[in-house]
């Protein structure tokens, strides 16, 4: 009896426990074969924040930190793919090796880990830490796989508009309409234009709902507003909505004495989106929000509801960036 335990339990180390060792030992994001692009890896200049330093990166092994950084590794692997040629693109446009000017917030790097100023970005250690604590020890590997393939099967391409690489903004969650440029930022872009985004539903920031006491109300914004003249009985018919966007987000909006721009009301009370109402109840204000994030450019979970609906990675991209091309790079920059 104890030698037929002996050969299963010895049979499980061999076949199970061993395997999934070796593939810890093993970074499974791989470095590139040579010859794809050139000869020589193509390098990336990363200022790291939270490290304080700056590091070169091969392009291609940068890209899946950012898809594992910016994506849900969950997601359907088209979305995903999305999610990768957008990186790439918004990464290549910056490198100063392909002749790109400097960047004034670090002239030193071409991009930064900063998702509020350039792309979010996890090196493989991390992403496995957080995937196995999400999926369990013998579930996460496949979400790494993912991440791997996505890149992968899209190396070298890029988004272009009129021959040259576009600047590929991206969301969370639009709330069913993605915006013009010029509604958000200052000025019209060709290839981000509002589309509809139908297939949001399962995401957790299509709607929320915020609740804050009217004083605390009233307090954030006269501390964001200097001379702003709210009182807390006249909330909330003291605001009034000025201009909204095709997609529903407010654009300008007049409360109490001032007339004040949507996206500076957002972050002076620190919601999700700027397509919001204000309600009252007794000595609270309740604010639903629709949508996660600016709303110009792909929305994530509209990528990811595309992809579960059929659509491939290409489709995803022609959807949310008007009028683009997807290239290889070595068209674009003749590299050898």
């Amino acid at each position: 009896m104890k030698t037929i335990i002996y050969v299963i339990v010895f049979i499980f180390l061999i076949t199970i426990v061993l395997p999934v060792f070796l593939i810890q030992g093993c970074d499974i994001f791989s470095k590139p074969e040579k010859g794809y692009i050139d000869e020589k890896s193509m390098e990336v200049v990363v200022y790291i924040k939270e490290e304080g330093l700056i590091r070169k990166m091969d392009l291609e092994e940068y890209i899946k930190g950012v898809v594992a950084a910016e994506m849900p590794a969950s997601f359907h692997i088209e979305a995903l793919k999305a999610q990768a040629v957008a990186a790439r693109t918004y990464t290549v446009k910056r490198m100063q090796a392909l002749g790109a000017s400097p960047n004034r917030h670090h002239p030193e790097a071409d991009v930064c880990t900063d998702s509020t100023h350039c792309q979010a970005w996890i090196s493989t250690e991390q992403f496995r830490k957080n995937l196995r604590k999400q999926f369990g020890f013998f579930g996460y590997r496949k979400y790494l796989a993912k991440v791997e393939q996505a890149a992968e099967d899209t190396r070298g391409l890029i988004l272009t508009y009129d021959e040259q690489p576009i600047d590929p903004l991206f969301h969370s969650t639009s709330g069913g309409r993605t915006e013009n440029s010029e509604d958000v930022f200052s000025s019209a872009v060709p290839y981000l234009r509002g589309v509809e985004s139908p297939y949001e539903d399962h995401s957790p920031k299509k709607e929320a709902k915020v609740v804050m006491k009217v004083s605390e109300f009233v307090k954030s914004l006269k501390n964001t507003f200097k001379g702003l003249r709210l009182k807390e009985e006249d909330v909330p018919e003291a605001i009034q909505v000025m201009k909204t966007s095709a997609g529903g987000k407010i654009i300008s909006l007049k409360i109490g004495n001032e007339v004040l721009r949507g996206r500076d009301v957002r972050a002076a009370l620190g919601l999700n989106s700027t397509n919001f109402k204000v309600e009252r109840a007794g000595d609270s204000v309740i604010i639903t929000t629709i949508g996660y994030g600016h709303g110009v450019g792909m929305s994530q979970y509209g990528a990811d509801g595309m992809a579960r609906n059929g659509s491939s990675y290409k489709d995803i991209l022609s959807h949310y960036y008007t009028g683009t091309e997807i290239r290889d790079m070595r068209q674009i920059y003749s590299i050898d």
